[in-house]
């Protein structure tokens, strides 16, 4: 188990299908802490990304995704949107907490695309969650620079440099994608169709 300030959450499972792709089902306590279920209810889209190393008999392999999940406040669903490590994107709209929780856990997520993967796969699973999409803080950046170059000194002249100086000190304060929470676990992965 990972700890947090969410306290003790269950290890991902680990799978290597026949076709030989790694996949990792998530536990669903992770969305059900006060403080994950906060964030994914506030308008932002809160972006998962989860990176893993997996050891073979034959070496190293290593792989990732990322699941961005917005709450569209008007229509009251999950907006959930998949990209796996090839970059293809999957997309789904989940009814209610609930929904997306048993979505979370029941929908393995592909880590790794197909290999010959020998013996035991121990995988070593970061996961973090970050605050907004990375589109979210280009456009606030935009919106900040915008506002920002129109201010203008008491004498009418541009304040560029202050202004400038005062966009850096709210980016590298506020709007930067600081995670919200990392967890990592080492887990051993169960063969497809293994007894």
């Amino acid at each position: 188990m990972a700890l947090s300030a969410h306290g003790a959450v269950p290890p991902p499972k680990a799978t290597v299908s026949r076709a030989g792709v790694l996949t990792l089902s998530l536990p669903a306590e992770l969305l059900r802490s006060a403080e994950v279920a906060e964030q994914l209810t506030s308008g932002l889209t809160t972006v998962f990304v989860v990176a893993v190393t997996a050891k073979d008999d034959d070496g190293t392999a290593r792989g990732g995704a990322r699941i961005d999940v917005r709450f569209d406040l008007w229509e009251e669903k999950y907006l959930v949107t998949v990209t796996h490590p090839a970059g293809q994107e999957r997309q789904v709209a989940l009814a209610g907490e609930e929904s997306l929780a048993r979505w979370w856990s029941e929908n393995p997520l592909m880590v790794i695309p197909a290999r010959k993967f020998r013996g035991n796969v121990q995988a070593e699973v970061k996961l973090k969650m970050l605050p907004f999409s990375s589109q979210e803080q280009s456009d606030t950046q935009r919106w900040l620079a915008r506002t920002l170059s129109a201010n203008r000194s008491p004498g009418g002249e541009p304040t560029a440099a202050r202004s400038q100086e005062f966009l850096r000190a709210i980016i590298e304060t506020s709007i930067r994608r600081r995670p919200l929470l990392e967890l990592q676990w080492s887990v051993r992965a169960e063969r497809e169709g293994a007894p």
